[in-house]
């Protein structure tokens, strides 16, 4: 079981995750008022850095920059895990089904498990791997994917599966920079400027911006897409970072699959198929596994 903070950390990532399962309408909606996936990144990010800079004036004026080899993971993060990451995700849900892309884009708990044992010294246990394959092949279930796979868009499932590799680069260098004193703010802040200058010069954001102000409700969806689907999910996973272990916080967050296909199931109707029923409780069971986990170490310090 965890300590208090542990377990404040956990329920941080759980919140993130479920937070995370509303993305979908969000990314299709902005998609439907001409807004490309690139665009909506870039947007995303500048509403978080207008809203973190008072914020970091206030809290970190006269601190110290990151270091050198803090700025180049910020570097990574950014181009990869934010840039690349936001918009290969975007693309995929606009070319294939939401949840087929949300399967794909969790195939980064597998490599943050696996990297966070030879970078971070964290423990390879029977009862995490137990849970990440249990909640990967709930994931696949809810989604229906085995009896209903949707469009098979070669170009849609290559940008959902690269866009794993990119989150894993996300929480891998987030983990880092929380180990090396950077708060969860200026993680957030610094990456965020980092990848507006990645993504402003190639996205069009002119056309973007006036698609935005074009309409009082395109402003809304894009300033919750800002505000609810990425500083707030992002800041408690980044905070989650902190307390408990990247691999831990990367399955916790297998809550997401599970939030969309609940929302599929309240707000469109979406029928509930044994296969989807099984998914999720496959799902469920993963998540007490892991908040459960005490032992069993395969590899790692003890």
């Amino acid at each position: 079981m965890y300590r208090s903070g542990e377990s404040a950390g956990a329920l941080a990532a759980l919140a993130a995750g479920i937070i995370w399962g509303f993305l979908g309408p969000f990314v299709r909606g902005c998609a439907s008022i001409g807004i490309t996936p690139m665009q909506m990144t870039c947007l995303r990010y500048v509403i978080v850095a207008l809203i973190l800079a008072p914020i970091m004036w206030h809290r970190f004026r006269g601190k110290p920059l990151p270091s050198r080899k803090s700025a180049a993971f910020l570097i990574v993060m950014a181009v990869i895990g934010i840039s690349a990451n936001s918009t290969l995700y975007f693309e995929s849900m606009t070319r294939i089904s939401l949840s087929m892309s949300t399967v794909l884009q969790y195939l980064a708990p597998f490599i943050v498990v696996a990297l966070s044992v030879p970078l971070f010294g964290e423990k390879l246990t029977k009862t995490k791997v137990s849970a990440i394959i249990v909640a990967f092949t709930g994931c696949v279930l809810c989604a229906n994917l085995i009896s209903d796979p949707g469009s098979m868009d070669p170009i849609g499932i290559a940008c959902g599966a690269v866009s794993g590799f990119c989150f894993a680069a996300y929480t891998i260098c987030s983990k880092e920079l929380s180990g090396n004193g950077v708060t969860a703010a200026e993680i957030l802040f610094y990456g965020s400027i980092i990848a507006i200058a990645s993504l402003a010069p190639f996205c069009g954001l002119p056309s973007a911006v006036s698609a935005m102000s074009a309409d009082l409700w395109n402003l809304a969806l894009i300033a919750a897409l800002g505000i609810f689907m990425t500083l707030l999910p992002f800041a408690l996973f980044n905070w989650s970072l902190k307390k408990i272990e990247a691999g831990k916080t990367s399955v916790i967050t297998f809550a997401e699959p599970l939030t969309a296909t609940v929302l599929g199931l309240l707000l469109y109707g979406e029928r509930i198929t044994p296969e989807t029923a099984i998914g999720l409780a496959m799902i469920l069971i993963a998540l007490a596994l892991i908040g459960r986990e005490k032992s069993g170490i395969i590899v790692g310090r003890r």
